[in-house]
């Protein structure tokens, strides 16, 4: 009986994110990069930033989204959030892109979001976070 409990909460989960688009937009390759397209790997103090992730449309549909960017500083506050919208046909890879210039040295969470819209926020692919450390 002790294995009903986790296969439920398993089978909730995965039911849930498909119910709200989970499984519609496949994302990959997060890059922070310079104007030049290059990658950074230590950021500085007032260096502009690209924040890209790669975005697949994997439905059987042309759908809209909407790429989130949030900077977290280590206080937990929210110290940047940012968009950009658009929509792609079924099997389209593009890559979103939003620019972030830190004013203080630290540590940092970026956390990216694809959203259907701004309006009615369902997600179409999960979360995704990652550490960054400006000198």
């Amino acid at each position: 009986m002790n294995f009903a409990i986790p296969f439920f909460l398993s089978f909730f989960m995965i039911g849930f994110g498909y119910a709200y688009g989970y499984g519609e937009v496949s994302t990959s390759d997060f890059k922070i990069v310079n104007s030049l397209g290059e990658d950074i790997k230590s950021p500085v103090v007032d260096q502009q930033l690209s924040l890209q992730t790669s975005l697949k449309n994997i439905s059987d549909k042309n759908i809209n989204w909407a790429y989130i960017v949030q900077i977290i500083d280590s206080n937990g506050a929210i110290i940047d959030l940012n968009f950009a919208t658009g929509s792609f046909e079924k099997n389209q890879t593009l890559t979103a892109a939003l620019s972030w210039t830190p004013h203080s040295a630290g540590n940092y969470k970026i956390e990216t979001f694809v959203w259907d819209n701004l309006r009615d926020i369902d997600a179409l692919a999960p979360k995704s976070s990652f550490p960054i450390t400006v000198t």
